[in-house]
């Protein structure tokens, strides 16, 4: 079956949704799992000692660490490359090869590549950093994929579930696992034009909160405080907060003792300034906006999740004089792939909308695949690149090490990483 995908490639964790064609019509955007029933993989890479390109969790049964490549938003357009061993490679290179092993995993789930790709970025990147991007994607075999702002893929997220007229602002506020950024953006005719936007300077996130409840957990224990403890506490509570976000109580286990009973309360607790200072940022943002533009709030990523999140929000704005609705939909850490999901499917065709059968008519046909001499909507070739078998952990290390030795050898030319 056709399909088209969105690709939410964030600072901590990538998503995935893909929309299908079938029986004439697109369906919803639908969240995929990655690998292992998993929506999500790390956004990071592992490039092996013959340039082969690993992610999701490859990465942790692969060494030496020094050769995982994380924080790879930060590195597109850098002019100082990333040096992984003896060789140096531009950070939108890595990334590219990033959104490949994911387009890959779904070639391989479908059995075909997608129809159109759209890759969404942080909204404060200009035209330098968009274009370096692209050009990597044309060279990861991923020809016409679409790079446009988080924000506005957001944005037509939730225009799906409520109208948002023409003329009037959204203002779009991502917690998501390492940075807060916010946006405003003006409902046109065709879609969102970004209008501004405001980032935090330094990580401020759900990463940041997961910290504070280690510190908390630690602070209760008679241990010492090792590596190894810190690291499996993490993961505890990491899972804890997401239990929270549905529930009032949860268990954190600590290793060789006993687990750590933690409520809603006292987590919204530890929060409350991480949470605040994301309330107070949208908050000076939706301020430029007159009240009768303003349409909504919506909040996305994954710390979204908290429902302490929305409390603080609607308070600080109320605080401010701001009155506008403050929405979170029911998973708001897909809301950026989802919406990327639709925009990729717009641009192909518009949805069918054929005419009911007359009463007691014949069965119709089998509908042709798009694409067929007998289709009446064109939404033009799949990408050139063949469907690739792919075992269930790793990457295709062939097109990987090709991509990665070119851009190696570029690096090295120039000194640049480009």
């Amino acid at each position: 079956m056709p399909y088209v995908l969105g690709i939410d490639l964030g600072h901590t964790r990538t998503h995935a949704a893909v929309c299908r064609y079938g029986d004439r019509s697109w369906t919803d955007p639908e969240v995929v799992p990655l690998e292992g029933g998993r929506e999500w993989v790390e956004s990071a890479v592992h490039v092996t000692s013959d340039g082969a390109v690993l992610a999701g969790r490859a990465i942790a049964k692969q060494g030496p660490p020094e050769r995982t490549v994380r924080g790879l938003l930060h590195r597109v357009g850098d002019p100082v490359p990333v040096v992984v061993g003896r060789q140096a490679y531009p950070g939108e290179v890595l990334t590219a090869a990033l959104a490949g092993w994911v387009s890959d995993q779904l070639a391989n789930s479908f059995g075909r590549p997608p129809h159109q790709i759209v890759l969404t970025h942080p909204a404060g990147w200009g035209a330098h950093r968009r274009r370096v991007l692209h050009d990597a994607l044309e060279s990861a075999r991923l020809p016409g994929a679409l790079v446009l702002p988080a924000p506005v893929a957001a944005a037509e997220w939730h225009a799906v579930g409520e109208q948002v007229d023409a003329g009037t602002v959204l203002a779009v506020c991502r917690i998501g696992g390492e940075r807060v950024e916010s946006a405003l953006l003006r409902r046109g005719q065709a879609g969102f034009d970004l209008l501004a936007h405001a980032a935090s300077p330094d990580p401020n996130a759900g990463t940041v909160i997961d910290d504070l409840l280690v510190e908390h957990v630690l602070s209760g224990l008679d241990k010492p405080d090792d590596p190894r403890l810190r690291a499996r506490l993490r993961g505890g509570c990491l899972r804890a907060k997401e239990v929270l976000a549905e529930q009032q109580e949860a268990m954190i286990p600590v290793p060789a003792a006993a687990d750590v009973p933690i409520g809603r309360r006292e987590l919204d607790h530890i929060a409350q300034p991480v949470l605040q200072a994301a309330a107070d940022q949208l908050a000076r943002l939706a301020a430029r906006v007159p009240d009768d533009e303003l349409s909504a709030v919506v909040l996305t990523g994954g710390t979204a999740r908290m429902p302490q999140a929305a409390t603080l929000t609607e308070a600080t704005l109320r605080r401010d004089g701001i009155d506008c609705p403050v929405r979170v939909g029911a998973d708001p850490a897909n809301a950026v792939c989802e919406g990327a999901a639709l925009i990729a499917r717009r641009r192909l065709a518009p949805d069918p909308q054929p005419a009911p059968a007359p009463a007691n008519s014949p069965a119709a046909p089998e509908p042709p695949i798009p694409g067929g001499e007998e289709d009446e909507i064109d939404i033009g070739p799949p990408p050139p690149r063949p469907p690739v078998e792919i075992a269930p952990l790793e990457p295709p290390p062939r097109r990987s090490a090709v991509l990665l030795r070119r851009a190696s050898r570029g690096a090295g030319r120039n000194g640049d990483g480009r």
